[in-house]
């Protein structure tokens, strides 16, 4: 059977607690390419984990120079678990919107409306254990 997913890459963690939040963000990715009717097997999302101090912020996310196929998001993990989840949809909406070629200004009011509702819906899912 084909595969239809979009591919999910773990690059950089350079943290300790990178299991539980590997597992996390692969479920969820997953759940949220699902929900948003976006799985495609030529693209691939590389996650990146470090901490706030390293990264500066929460999340960020960009395509990858040169390969409009290629989304990275890079993620501080020393935050609640909601919290890191609802960062990660933060940064899968902004993925959304480039797949759509659809947001305005620069999507932040977009992602920032949605990323506590999807956390939440997807928490209650029980996705995760």
């Amino acid at each position: 059977m084909e595969n239809l997913k979009t591919k999910i890459e773990h690059g950089v963690y350079n943290v300790d607690h990178s299991i539980l939040h590997r597992q996390v963000v692969e479920v969820a990715t997953d759940w949220f390419l699902d929900k948003f009717n976006i799985q495609n097997p030529e693209k691939t999302i590389k996650i990146n984990l470090t901490d706030y101090k390293m990264l500066k912020c929460w999340g960020e996310s960009y395509k990858e120079e040169g390969n409009d196929n290629c989304f990275v998001v890079s993620l501080a993990s020393d935050q609640y678990l909601r919290d890191f989840v609802a960062t990660l949809m933060h940064e899968l909406v902004h993925v959304w919107q480039w797949e759509r070629g659809d947001w305005e200004d620069d999507g932040e009011q977009e992602a920032e409306d949605k990323q506590y509702e999807l956390a939440d819906e997807f928490w209650k899912e029980g996705l995760i254990r």
